[in-house]
């Protein structure tokens, strides 16, 4: 692994790179965009540098060739090399189709351009490992699944109950005829279960289609679900145990434009985005560091202010990053190194010092903050933040957890150079720290995952056609997972079920997980109505996330960040975030 990334950094670095054949970094399913097995018979993509022509170059032709504008994939496995049919190539990006007579198991690509052989990459070749479509490219949010008129439904033309849809995807496995042409025969594939809204929908089929290579189709009938809306989440599992990623599709009672109930996005602001109309939204929020980070917020700036002032030097924002990545990864030497830097020395005998030290770099700090953009399109919108929240007694499996970057997403909105916390700690000024973002640390007197009950208000003048700002939160009832400590191994294959005690009610919580594999998240979401009281997660949800230890995955339970909605003039959508939490870190296995 460091020998890899060491490698590809000096050919990153060199003048010469142009010199050097292709480099490989990753093999993914090209639908779902996981990193994990690739099916016989699927559509893959390679990503890496050098791997083809500058310009994408796109095969038009069937049969589709071995070779495309000088680019070709070979897969090793079992002792036998096989060719894999081109899609198209570019210089960072490649998609090919994986040969159904490939063995499964571990298996070893490499990237040839212009006669130069690459590092090449390993993967495994399984028989079935099914990915969805989605209509953005990204393999989150709305599918491609259309109904019998093979239009994709969208929100205006929702699916309705009872109706039969098709997925469309790759993955379900090999045919017997050539992967490079569409199939000769029609191959129909067992073992397929399609589940919408968490419930089982009746399979019609899941075939390789007939119009083209590498891609399959599943008909379906929609359940008669309880819940619709505009986001209801869509996934497939194949061989019992292999399950896709989790698109969206619109579902109505009769085919009118979807609507979504609380604690779903409004659906006439949807609407509005299809149009084509920019939404400006607003998130205030107050919780640990870890939890604002899920929203973009990187606290550095505030931290850098407090470890400042405990060194009594001004330490660069830059610095501060770089340490808080050092501590959260353990890398004791590299903490020092900064700590060094500044004049703090480790062997120092300080130990309340070292003590507050690590209170201000650790995850658990609170803060409280806020930010303002302008989104500009529906795709971004829907994909990256409107569904990884699913309806109430729902889940959805997301690449990463609430991972919206508010700013990479929108262009920011200034609301003056500070905002105002009144708070049950008393009142403080939230600067201005980005573009579009305000963010204070709530110091060391509230330190743990929940938040203090009690009346939390951001005010503001206000700028750019926004404001004056008076948002508040008031927290009268602590959320607590109260069968915590009978959870510490999660078996994937068999159902868990959670309950938990306060929270406001009416109201939702949310219930999920984060597994972090090879650098990369992978998570679960889950929400309920607060008082229910329990929430059982199903099996092909927790089987959507990979075997991990207890030091890299957790499990929590919280107030759902969507819950309380608050009026700023200028803004056509705000939430103000409690950000408690009460987790744990779990076993997958």
């Amino acid at each position: 692994m460091l020998a890899t990334a060491l490698a590809g950094a000096l050919i990153l670095a060199s003048p010469c790179f142009s010199q050097f054949g292709p480099f490989e970094t990753a093999v993914v399913n090209s639908a779902s965009y996981y990193t994990g097995p690739i099916a016989q018979g699927s559509i893959f993509i390679v990503y890496g540098f050098s791997l083809g022509p500058a310009d994408l170059v796109q095969a038009n032709t069937l049969p589709l060739q071995l070779q495309l504008a000088g680019t070709s994939v070979a897969v090793t496995s079992g002792g036998a090399t096989f060719n894999c049919p081109m899609v198209y190539t570019s210089s960072t990006q490649v998609a090919a189709i994986l040969p159904s007579n490939t063995p499964v198991g571990p298996a070893r690509l490499a990237v040839t351009y212009r006669g130069t052989v690459g590092f090449g990459t390993q993967f495994t070749v399984a028989s079935s490992a099914f990915g969805i479509y989605a209509v953005d490219s990204s393999g989150l949010g709305p599918g491609i699944i259309t109904g019998s008129d093979f239009k994709t439904k969208t929100f205006n033309q929702p699916a309705r109950g009872g109706e039969v849809l098709i997925a469309w995807g790759t993955g379900l496995g090999a045919i017997d005829s050539g992967d490079a042409a569409p199939p000769t025969s029609i191959k129909q594939f067992s073992n397929v279960e399609v589940l919408v809204g968490n419930q089982p929908a009746t399979v019609y089929y899941a075939v390789r289609s007939g119009c083209c290579a590498g891609l399959d189709q599943i008909a379906f009938q929609v359940p008669d679900i309880a819940s619709q809306g505009c986001f209801i989440p869509v996934n497939v599992r194949t061989a019992g145990t292999i399950v896709s990623n989790f698109a969206t599709v619109a579902i109505s009672t009769g085919g009118e434009p979807c609507s979504n109930t609380p604690p779903g996005l409004p659906a006439p602001l949807l609407s509005r985005a299809i149009a084509g109309q920019p939404l400006k939204l607003g998130i205030f929020a107050v919780g640990p560091a870890r939890f604002l980070e899920f929203f973009g917020f990187p606290a550095s700036q505030s931290i850098a202010e407090n470890i400042s002032a405990l060194l009594h030097a001004l330490v660069s924002e830059a610095d501060v990053k770089f340490l808080i990545q050092a501590y959260r990864a353990k890398q004791i030497h590299a903490v020092s190194q900064i700590l060094n830097k500044y004049g703090f020395k480790s062997k120092r005998p300080d130990l309340q010092l070292a003590r507050k030290l690590q209170t201000a770099i650790g995850t658990d700090q609170q803060y409280a903050a806020a930010a303002f953009g302008t989104f500009s399109s529906l795709s971004a919108f829907s994909s990256q933040f409107a569904a990884n929240f699913p309806p109430a007694g729902v889940c959805t499996v997301v690449r990463e957890v609430m991972a919206t970057r508010f700013e990479a997403q929108s262009l920011s909105i200034n609301v003056g150079s500070a905002l105002t916390l009144n708070s049950p700690g008393g009142q403080r000024s939230i600067p201005r720290t980005a573009s579009g973002q305000y963010e204070v640390s709530l110091g060391t007197g509230l330190q743990g995952p929940q938040v203090a009950a009690g009346t939390y208000t951001i005010t503001g003048s206000g700028s750019s056609g926004v404001g004056p700002i008076a948002a508040s939160l008031n927290i009268s009832s602590t959320l607590t997972w109260t069968n915590k400590s009978a959870v510490t191994s999660i078996d994937r294959t068999q159902p868990l079920t959670l309950t938990w005690a306060g929270g406001m009610v009416p109201g939702f919580v949310l219930i999920g997980a984060v597994a972090q594999v090879s650098g990369a998240n992978r998570g679960f979401l889950c929400s309920e109505q607060t008082q229910k009281g329990s929430f059982t997660i199903p099996s092909f949800v927790l089987s959507g996330l990979p075997p991990v230890s207890s030091s890299s995955a957790y499990l929590f339970v919280s107030p759902h960040p969507l819950a309380n909605t608050v009026t700023v003039p200028g803004l056509d959508l705000a939430y103000f975030i409690n950000g408690s939490s009460d987790f744990k870190a779990v076993e997958f296995r």
